[in-house]
């Protein structure tokens, strides 16, 4: 199966510090056409999802052709880049919609993540082929995966029984978990930024029918299912995790040091080899 898989490419309401560092100018739209070698960020991304057999078509959201054109074929789709994450989604959908395209399994990806390798891509999206009617799958990093490459990433960390995961960039939506959860959508976008794994705890803990897999990770018991079972529960989806080991799916560009970090990550995975 081929997806349309849609680069979330937008831009925040308000400057962010990773920008204020690295362009003090104010000389670039958005984060991801920063420069990176003799690309800009998103055009790394871009290149390795042309590579995959897997995608039938990249589209950008929240940018446009008069902000960067590419050597290979991709859709602009149309919105104001400075509306919240899920408004995102929604144009994603409306996209497919309206080209009478299939709605069951949506692709967003990061667009801030050049370490991202075609081969991991292949992965995620060979490993949902089998799943069907889930809402929500997220990609996921083993944690001692990330700090080989990346030491004190200062990533949220899922510390459970059995597996220490932090969350991939890439990830499946449902037409129904985009309808219906619009506004979780943006809280959990909100929340993640704070690299931590307890205060996405304690958002869906207000959920009373996840409290026994929750109460089993609070006391270090919980395993990876018990964390499934009770996200589902508590936003009534059905959901999944895909585990990738490849630490150039866990970065993206939060912060001003990650910049550096994937820079040099880029020079020795893609420009050296």
């Amino acid at each position: 199966m081929k997806y349309h898989v849609f680069l979330l490419a937008g831009r925040d309401s308000e400057r962010r510090e990773i920008m204020k560092v690295l362009d003090p100018k104010k000389k670039y739209k958005t984060k991801v056409l920063l420069p990176m070698f003799d690309k800009t960020v998103l055009e790394w991304v871009v290149e390795e999802y042309h590579k995959s057999p897997y995608v039938e078509k990249i589209c950008i959201v929240g940018l446009t052709k008069d902000d960067i054109q590419f050597n290979v074929p991709v859709e602009y789709i149309p919105i104001d880049p400075y509306t919240p994450i899920s408004q995102k989604y929604l144009a994603g959908l409306k996209y497919l919609e309206e080209n009478n395209l299939p709605t069951d399994k949506i692709i967003f990806s990061s667009s801030d993540c050049p370490g991202v390798k075609v081969e991991t891509l292949n992965y995620f999206l060979k490993e949902i082929e089998s799943k069907d009617g889930f809402d929500f799958i997220l990609s996921a990093i083993p944690l001692e995966v990330v700090e080989k490459v990346f030491p004190d990433s200062k990533r949220g960390v899922a510390r459970l029984k059995d597996i220490n995961l932090t969350q991939g960039e890439i990830a499946l939506f449902s037409a129904y978990a985009i309808r219906n959860h619009v506004k979780t959508v943006d809280n959990i976008t909100t929340i993640s930024k704070k690299r931590g794994f307890w205060p996405l705890f304690w958002y869906v803990a207000r959920r009373p029918k996840a409290w026994s897999k929750l109460f089993k990770i609070l006391i270090k018991q919980g395993t990876l299912n018990d964390a499934i079972i009770g996200f589902s529960r508590a936003f009534k989806l059905k959901s999944d995790v895909v585990i990738i080991n490849d630490a150039g799916l866990s970065l993206d560009m939060d912060l001003p040091e990650d910049y550096n970090k994937l820079k040099n990550y880029v020079e020795k995975v893609k420009i050296q080899n």
